[in-house]
């Protein structure tokens, strides 16, 4: 019997933006906003599909076998409206697309080697939309957790790793999405017209991902504070440099507010908007800064760090109600 379908999790950047092109390390951690598949008795209808389940697809089939079913993808929780909400959702639909594939033929998701395999699968589909990614943010889709990433030719190095045991993360939605891609274009503009500006720019955040990496892996928490302050502000030269808002006005904002209360924030993923991220040591500290960031209009999200990769749908799982920023509290 089929499987009634598969979800993967979102994915949030604490670390390693950018730098991670250049085969620094990023540290990812799956977030608990997920994207649900099921399969379904319509007719094949692959238009409907976004690319990258398609290809997707098309790659687990080469690893597992072709299917004859019809998948259905639900992807509001990682949206408000019509606006993404920068929790990776591209790679998301490519690592349900091909979990649900490995299911529907009777493997096992907990297994190592399967969980391999939809990796490849979902990173080559996903790469058909966004061929610039590293894949840090399938990986996450897949593996689910915190996670030590270094890509490289071939197959990229993926590591899980525990949080500090004293570090509190929150993610702050902007309210404004933005195109990863047009921000790489204009990196690559810099890169293009001045190699030797764009190459200290890459050098300092390669530098500051290393540390922040060995923070976060040594149970450092306020290391991992104090290298993500620093990292923000490396994010915001490369900006400048490149004349890419990486860090704008809204993302200024929320890292002043968490440094003023004690912490650091700093974007998560590309910058220009989307979501932001921040870390403290102290969990009263993060809640105050948490409720002048929505006096603010800058809107925390509720979401579990850390959550599982790809999964069977569990009973009662019901995708339909996104828990979006606005119902924050």
């Amino acid at each position: 019997m089929t499987p009634r379908g598969v979800s993967a999790p979102g994915k949030a950047f604490l670390c390693g933006e950018y730098a991670v092109l250049s085969g620094a390390p990023s540290i990812v951690a799956a977030v608990g906003t997920r994207v649900v598949a099921r399969w379904t008795r319509l007719s094949p209808t692959p238009e409907l599909l976004p690319p990258e389940a398609n290809a997707a697809i098309a790659a687990a089939e080469q690893h597992f076998g072709a299917v004859r079913h019809h998948l259905s993808l639900d992807t509001r929780r990682l949206y408000d409206g019509s606006k993404k909400l920068g929790l990776g959702s591209s790679a998301a639909v490519a690592a349900a697309s091909a979990a649900a594939i490995a299911v529907s033929h009777g493997h096992d998701l907990e297994r190592e080697e399967i969980r391999d395999r939809v990796f490849a699968a979902a990173w080559r589909g996903h790469s058909s939309v966004a061929p610039q990614g590293s894949g840090a943010d399938v990986a996450a889709a897949t593996y689910g957790g915190f996670l030590w990433f270094r890509g490289r030719r071939g197959k990229p190095i993926v590591e899980p790793v525990n949080p500090p045991s004293s570090l509190v993360m929150l993610l702050i939605w902007t309210g404004d999405p933005v195109r990863t891609s047009d921000l790489l274009a204009q990196v690559s503009r810099l890169r293009a017209q001045e190699p030797k500006r764009h190459d200290r720019c890459m050098g300092a955040l390669a530098e500051h991902a290393t540390e922040f990496a060995h923070a976060f892996r040594s149970d450092h928490g306020r290391g991992v504070i104090r290298t993500a302050r620093a990292y923000n502000a490396r994010m915001d030269a490369l900006g400048v440099a490149a004349r890419a808002p990486i860090v704008n006005g809204k993302l200024r904002r929320v890292a002043a507010w968490a440094e003023s209360h004690g912490g650091a924030a700093k974007p998560s993923g590309a910058g220009g908007g989307d979501l932001a991220v921040a870390f403290f040591s102290d969990a009263t500290a993060a809640e105050r800064f948490a409720a002048v960031c929505k006096n603010d209009g800058l809107l925390p999200l509720r979401a579990e760090m850390g959550a599982e990769g790809v999964r069977l749908l569990r009973v009662g799982e019901n995708p339909l109600h996104p828990r979006l920023p606005r119902s924050a509290r």
